[in-house]
């Protein structure tokens, strides 16, 4: 969980810090104890993309300049460059306190929480992920990486609502964002709103001619709702655009099952892998074929 610093900021690394002050022999300290000068040589170490040394002098400056924003700011590129993203997130509350929630810091937390958020999903680490994104949520409420991921967690756990919600917001904010209306647009399907979820699969389509996605998604609306000529055209469209999307031939198949044209359908569950996620759908769906002597 990312929590608030104090103002001991190296304090809450100390293995961190002393691995990487031992780094330093004394002679290149020579020169740095002027105020600024900890701050100065972890640029110039920056400089030259020596990473662990240019960490070290900046937690160094943080010591000497404890109310400096911009020592926080390198230290968190510098974080960056290593991949802690936790770490340059705190770094950067530091910077936020002490620049006054200066705007361009607050972008930047907001980038770092985002990020921190995305690192700790990849480690199963869900609860920190969901707290990462809300704060950098609460920094940028127009941060779009953020909200989108929100809202994808918010699916996964079966919580429509607050998903609808994000998505919702996301469209709004970007509305040439296709990949926000087909998630709205998905999440509006499993709640059984297909009037909306027709809306965004053509809003998307209007956007994105090409998109073999949403001809697939309108033609499981089509199905769902009974529309079978115009599910069996949408399936048609996408696997023109993409003959290899599984699903499409999945939904062409079932359409044409509903009104009895068992030979195509046939066709078309035969073209699904065996290794696909549809495939085991595709060889009950042939068997109940053969059973019927089709």
């Amino acid at each position: 969980m990312i929590q608030s610093m104090d103002s001991s900021l190296p304090n809450r690394f100390p293995g961190r810090w002393w691995m990487l002050a031992v780094l330093f022999t004394p002679g290149v300290w020579l020169g740095c104890a002027s105020v600024g000068g900890h701050f100065r040589h972890a640029q110039a170490l920056e400089s030259e993309s020596r990473w662990d040394e240019a960490i070290a002098a900046y937690y160094q400056a943080a010591e000497e300049e404890p109310k400096r924003a911009e020592v926080y700011l390198g230290l968190a590129s510098a974080l960056e460059r290593k991949g802690l993203t936790a770490e340059a997130a705190q770094a950067l509350e530091k910077a936020y306190q002490n620049a006054g929630a200066d705007s361009e810091v607050a972008a930047r937390l907001a980038d770092a929480y985002f990020r921190s958020g995305e690192a700790y999903h990849a480690e199963g680490k869900v609860t920190d992920a969901y707290e990462a994104w809300q704060k950098a949520l609460k920094l940028n409420p127009q941060h779009a990486g953020a909200s989108a991921q929100l809202a994808k967690l918010y699916s996964d756990r079966g919580e429509d609502d607050k998903a609808e919600a994000q998505y919702q917001r996301l469209t709004q904010e970007q509305p040439r964002d296709t990949e926000a209306r087909q998630a709205l647009g998905q999440v509006y399907y499993k709640q059984g709103k297909y009037a909306e979820a027709l809306n965004e699969f053509q809003q998307t389509l209007r956007l994105n001619p090409r998109s073999a996605t949403a001809y697939n998604n309108l033609g499981n609306v089509y199905l769902k709702i009974g529309r079978l000529e115009d599910a069996m055209a949408a399936f048609e469209q996408a696997v023109t655009i993409d003959p290899a999307l599984a699903a499409a031939h999945l939904g062409w198949g079932t359409a044409y099952f509903q009104v009895g044209r068992f030979l195509q359908a046939r066709l078309e569950w035969e073209k699904i892998p065996k290794h696909d996620p549809a495939g085991d759908t595709a060889r009950k769906n042939l068997e109940t074929l053969a059973s019927l002597g089709y």
